[in-house]
């Protein structure tokens, strides 16, 4: 496909309710888009950092800056070497190093890249994705034929402004009433075992599943003392989500011992090399894999392949997308390496706006786009009203 130009576009969204995790509270929803034009479609891609960032993801502002820096200037002159066409999607993360805001932007330039590739092969990406074959219809995904290809969808409850267990169990139950059978709750330390046992005595049979986000420390003797986490082993969690710092997977491996509830990983695999680690060292036995953080689709894809080979269970990770990047999302989970619901909630659950339409979630599941591309094009009027004129910046591409 030979290139017209790159277009960047700062969007302000709001949270719909602030919410809560033991690493702080998400309030605003920035998101930079990327949109790539060529002679025969555009693409649109989306950046999954978050306002503030996380303990190992960058915020959106180094992204963006990184994006209208040299990353932009990347892609033009590997276009350049190919005579003005653009290199092939799965080769646009091979244009940047390996640290985490050349990974996120490299996420963003590939979905563009990608997304400008299927519509012009008229292809929807869980088609893409699942070339070799029929679409598995496995426990966590369910796709196949006919109505249409549907995946289960996870829902996720943050830590009540309140901090009463009875307002953690009035949101869950408004996720289970709408049909998810899996709901993450987030903890942290002083607000762990009581709040989860409440919501299993309300939910026994709930897919249950408690994210920390790196709250606890392996032996400290205080409130957060990772050693407490035993006491949710008689609750029968799905898992308990990166109990401890992200750069320690030996003590990981250590607790893994000394607990009965599954330990996953999340902000610990920033990298393929990193699940290997983990895998290798019996850090986990599940894993959160977040496309954004892996540097794209196909850094996500060759991690599930990881997973299944291995025997470890995995799931799509989520950064409170678009539909755009959520749409993406739900195709990844139709592969066979993602065996637990994946965090496919509805945007509208979370977001006060969303210029990419996302399918309903019906009785759990949802409907994965199958039309040429990711999703369907941005609302151009609600694209218009919620992006930072200042910050859209169209750059030609000059041979």
């Amino acid at each position: 496909m030979k290139l017209a130009g790159v277009e960047l576009r700062w969007v302000e969204l709001q949270m719909r309710r602030p919410v809560g995790t033991a690493a702080g509270t998400h309030r605003d929803r920035p998101l930079a888009l990327v949109r790539v034009v060529t002679e025969s479609a555009q693409g649109w891609g989306e950046c999954g950092a978050l306002a503030d960032g996380t303990l190992v993801d960058p915020p959106i502002g180094a992204v963006w800056t990184k994006l209208a820096g040299d990353a932009v200037a990347r892609l033009f002159r590997a276009t350049r070497a190919r005579g003005g066409h653009l290199p092939e999607a799965s080769r646009i993360a091979t244009l940047f190093a390996g640290v985490p805001v050349d990974r996120m932007a490299a996420a963003a330039l590939e979905m563009a890249v990608l997304d400008a590739e299927l519509r012009s092969d008229g292809i929807s990406l869980a088609r893409r994705l699942n070339w070799a074959g029929a679409l598995d219809a496995g426990a966590a995904g369910g796709a196949g034929k006919g109505a249409g290809l549907r995946v289960r969808a996870g829902a996720m409850v943050g830590i009540p402004p309140d901090r009463e267990p009875r307002s953690l169990v009035d949101s869950v139950d408004e996720q289970v009433s709408r049909g998810f059978s899996r709901v993450r709750v987030k903890i942290e330390p002083g607000w762990d075992v009581r709040p989860l046992a409440t919501v299993r005595r309300e939910h026994p049979d709930l897919e249950l599943q408690a994210d920390a986000n790196g709250a606890y420390r392996l032996g400290s003797q205080g409130i957060d003392d990772a050693g407490r986490l035993a006491a949710l082993d008689d609750l029968a969690l799905v898992c308990v989500e990166q109990p401890l710092p992200p750069g320690d997977l030996a003590a990981h491996a250590i607790l893994a011992g000394r607990i009965a509830t599954p330990i996953c990983l999340d902000e610990s695999l920033g990298t393929n090399r990193r699940l290997a680690d983990a895998i290798r060292y019996g850090a986990c036995s599940v894993a959160c894999l977040k496309p954004s953080r892996l540097g794209g689709v196909f850094a996500t894809r060759l991690a599930q392949e990881s997973c299944r080979a291995s025997g470890v269970d995995a799931f799509v990770g989520g950064f409170f997308e678009s539909g755009l990047g959520r749409s993406a999302n739900a195709a990844l989970a139709t592969l066979p390496g993602f065996t637990l619901p994946g965090d496919l909630s509805a945007p509208a659950d979370y977001l006060s706006a969303d210029p990419f339409a996302y399918p309903v979630v019906e009785g759990g599941r949802v409907e994965v786009h199958d039309a040429p591309g990711i999703a369907p094009e941005p609302d151009p009027a609600m694209l218009l009203a919620c992006s930072d004129a200042a910050r859209t910046v169209w750059v030609p591409y000059t041979p």
